[in-house]
């Protein structure tokens, strides 16, 4: 058998268009060593990445192999390998070839982007791909663990078993955009939502004495108990550290104040001053990054933490805030008739499947403004009483 043939059998059994022949040949070579397992798992990887685009980056996955072949297949005549050998280094050179070819679009960095740029949550792996996460469900092997996207806005992390000081650690970052939330299922077992625009960078495996994540944005944390190992968030400026707790974090780049809303449990926060504080339950911890103030206050937790369930709940708000929070969801800017009305303060509950017209509506009526929209600018002024 030449390597041609072992590549049109690979390239059949991930079309799923494989004869029962070229499986029985495929299976020989997968059970030939560990290292063409491996191999083949790299790039059944990439197969699956490139498969599960975003919609409006399409690649056509024939023509990828064509150049992939061109690059392996037809340069490898003047080898000289064991049968099994070159079957396994051909495979490997694909593997090479292709994450080339399949990473033209990579990541600019994955600790920065422009989240102007995504119109859907998007994981952004280490070495640089992009898979946007659709309503489509997939799974797909990572070094150490199993990454599947369900249906219902999931990301989850399944670890294969292997002793702690082999696994090498790889971070993921994953990004919600304007309008959209998620939820993601950490390999420790902590859950996650994560709000609109809001990224957050992690390990696909913990390791060490502790579990660090990185958050800019906001989520609701509900971390997995382990008293070995304290569970870190590095929230934009303030760091809050958990052993097993539920809590809400918001730290928005644009939002002078950031907060922790504590739910049960207890942790410490410490703010870029070096300051440590803990709060229990129905606190919120919050940090003024102009001035370096801190404050803990008791809130209602459901005011901070009913977006989870799809709506926001405002009680007693600066109309400010609530036009912040109301643009992360639904995309407009906002111009006000005059300043001052920033600081008139609405008590509502906004459903956020609710349209955004019947919404301005509603504000409008049951108000002393009036929010008139013409096209994405939502202009806000006082009603005038009549004479």
């Amino acid at each position: 058998m030449n390597s041609e043939t072992i590549y049109q059998i690979i390239h059949s059994i991930l079309a799923d268009e494989a004869t029962d022949e070229e499986r029985r040949i495929f299976t020989e070579w997968l059970d030939a060593s560990d290292a063409n397992r491996a191999e083949y798992e790299k790039l059944k990887r990439l197969y699956q990445v490139t498969t599960h685009r975003s919609k409006n980056k399409t690649f056509n996955t024939e023509f990828a192999w064509q150049q992939v072949h061109k690059q392996t297949i037809s340069k490898k005549k003047t080898f000289r390998l064991p049968v099994w050998t070159r079957y396994a280094a051909m495979v490997a050179i694909i593997v090479f070839t292709g994450m080339i070819y399949f990473s033209k679009q990579p990541a600019s960095t994955i600790h920065e982007v422009n989240m102007e740029e995504f119109s859907q949550p998007t994981l952004l792996l280490e070495n640089g791909e992009k898979i946007a996460l659709t309503e489509e469900s997939f799974s797909m092997q990572e070094k150490h663990v199993v990454i599947k996207n369900d249906a219902k806005n999931k990301l989850v992390y399944e670890p294969q078993e292997e002793e702690e000081e082999k696994i090498t650690i790889q971070n993921n970052h994953l990004v919600i955009p304007k309008g959209k939330t998620y939820q993601l299922l950490l390999s420790d077992g902590t859950r996650i939502w994560l709000n609109s625009e809001t990224e957050i960078t992690y390990p696909t495996r913990f390791v060490g004495n502790k579990r660090e994540i990185t958050l800019i944005g906001e989520a609701f944390f509900e971390v997995a108990k382990n008293k070995e190992k304290p569970f870190i968030v590095n929230a934009n400026g303030m760091e809050v550290k958990v052993l097993g707790t539920s809590f809400n974090v918001s730290c928005y780049t644009a939002d002078k104040t950031i907060s922790t809303t504590l739910i049960e449990g207890s942790v410490s926060v410490k703010t870029e001053n070096k300051k440590t504080v803990t709060i229990t339950p129905s606190e919120q911890f919050t940090y003024n990054r102009d001035n370096a103030k801190t404050d803990i206050r008791i809130v209602n937790t459901e005011l901070f933490t009913s977006w989870i369930n799809g709506e926001y709940i405002f009680k007693d708000t600066a109309l400010e805030e609530i036009v912040k929070k109301l643009q992360r969801w639904y995309d407009f800017s906002v111009n006000y008739e005059d300043e001052s009305l920033k600081n008139n303060r609405y008590s509502l509950i906004v459903d956020r499947n609710t349209d955004i017209d019947h919404l301005l509506e509603v504000i409008s009526y049951t108000s002393d403004i009036k929010l008139e929209r013409t096209n994405n600018i939502i202009n806000i002024k006082k009603i005038r009483e009549e004479q």
